[in-house]
């Protein structure tokens, strides 16, 4: 549009909905030691607070009374705004996301208000022994970038932001051209189109230049923390830099993920849950591709006297996953018989899991409006075709660029008694 806003349609008529999502290039990367958790409180106060055409009382009635759920999420790279009714309602779906996006006005009570529930949520993730977990390790994959910003942010600057400050703060984040909204749902694109126009086509044009970031870099050596906390069992968890959103080696690599720590019959989980002596309780691999770097995390629920051995295991076997053979077409022979394709068996789960996504408009407005702000375009990699290519040697080879290294971060969160069992 005229004033910078990117708007992406796409009609999807199966179920009488419409999906609307703007993603706004403003991330905890763009905080600094003295506004870490502006972003933060800013997406709870848009959400839930007043506006120029609404207080925050209304926001919640008024979403109900025409049948839609609204929400939002906030990570490294961006705050992610969402509205999803029925498609009769396109008109309160747009006054709803402009009004919230681009109205934001304050009152010290309103504020104080949203404050209040932050900081219990803070105190929630400090209790939380996986989320404080993964929290850290990111911070610690990622130190000395924009990335190691904690996307929950600072509990003293949280407490001592104004009115003023936060407003500001808006002011400069908050225009179309740092924006992007995608629109999925019943529709006619030459009538939603029209409908779009009319209802953000006045937003007065705002000369914004995002700014530059640096790709993250690698670690130079690994780096371990333990945390104390009142729970039960032991909590560890790892984390490796990985390819960003669009490097090549991510589609490799979420195969990998899926293999080794997701699906039916992951590897790791052999290896450490299999034998006489069980290593871990539970354990789950995640893969987060950020626009700058990206993060390649295991977590396992384990006894406090096994984390060592745990970590050791895990870090030398994956270290090792860049000579493993993963498909039947590795072996040759009657040797087939005996060997699992672990490739097959991760495509179809992969496969599995992306038509279950294309069924949710709402998941497929968040994928497209995320997509368009990272890569910075609407096109981009058909995921599952580039999936299909994928060979055992292309596992093999982000295996030895993601694990074989071996420079990793550690944090084990221990329960309170076994606080002298540190890894």
């Amino acid at each position: 549009m005229d004033n910078g806003l990117r708007v992406f349609l796409l009609e999807k008529r199966d179920v009488p909905l419409l999906n609307v999502v703007t993603a706004v290039n403003l991330g905890s990367k763009d905080e600094t030691a003295e506004t870490s958790g502006l972003v933060h409180v800013l997406e709870h106060c848009l959400l839930f607070r007043g506006t120029e055409a609404r207080d925050g009382g209304d926001a919640g009635l008024a979403a109900r009374r025409h049948g839609a759920y609204f929400n939002a999420h906030t990570d490294q790279d961006l705050s992610l705004f969402e509205i999803a009714l029925p498609a009769a309602e396109a008109e309160f779906a747009f006054r709803h996301q402009r009004n919230l996006l681009f109205g934001l006005e304050l009152t010290d009570e309103e504020l104080a208000s949203e404050k209040d529930i932050i900081l219990e949520e803070l105190s929630m993730l400090e209790d939380d022994a996986a989320r404080l977990g993964i929290a850290l390790v990111q911070q610690m994959v990622f130190a000395g970038h924009p990335y190691a910003n904690p996307v929950y942010g600072s509990r003293e600057v949280i407490q001592a932001v104004t009115v003023d400050q936060l407003l500001s703060f808006h002011r400069s984040y908050f225009v179309p051209s740092n924006a992007v909204m995608a629109v999925v749902g019943d529709f006619a694109l030459s009538d939603m189109e029209a409908k779009v126009k009319a209802a953000f086509g006045d937003l007065p044009k705002a000369a914004f230049a995002p700014a530059a970031f640096p790709e993250a870099s690698r670690l130079e050596k690994s780096v371990e923390r333990t945390e104390v906390l009142d729970v039960n069992e032991a909590t560890l968890v790892l984390g490796w830099p990985a390819p960003n959103a669009v490097h090549s080696d991510q589609y490799a690599l979420d195969v990998l993920i899926e293999v080794c720590g997701r699906g039916v019959n992951p590897l790791l989980n052999g290896v450490m849950r299999g034998g006489r002596r069980e290593l871990a309780k539970t354990l789950s691999m995640s893969y987060f591709a950020r626009r700058f770097g990206g993060i390649a995390i295991l977590v396992m629920t384990l006894d406090p006297d096994r984390v060592e051995p745990a970590k050791r295991q895990a870090v030398d076997f994956l270290k090792k996953a860049r000579n493993l053979n993963f498909a039947k077409s590795d072996v040759f022979g009657d040797a087939q018989a005996y060997v699992f394709d672990y490739l097959g068996s991760a495509k179809n789960q992969i496969r599995f899991a992306a038509e279950s996504f294309q069924e949710s408009g709402l998941s497929i407005a968040r994928a497209l409006a995320r997509h368009i702000l990272v890569s910075g375009a609407g096109g981009g990699t058909d995921y599952l075709a580039a999936i299909d290519k994928l060979t055992s040697s292309d596992l093999r080879r982000v295996a030895a660029r993601v694990f074989s290294a071996g420079e990793y971060a550690a944090v084990a969160v221990l329960p309170r008694a076994a606080e002298g069992k540190r890894p």
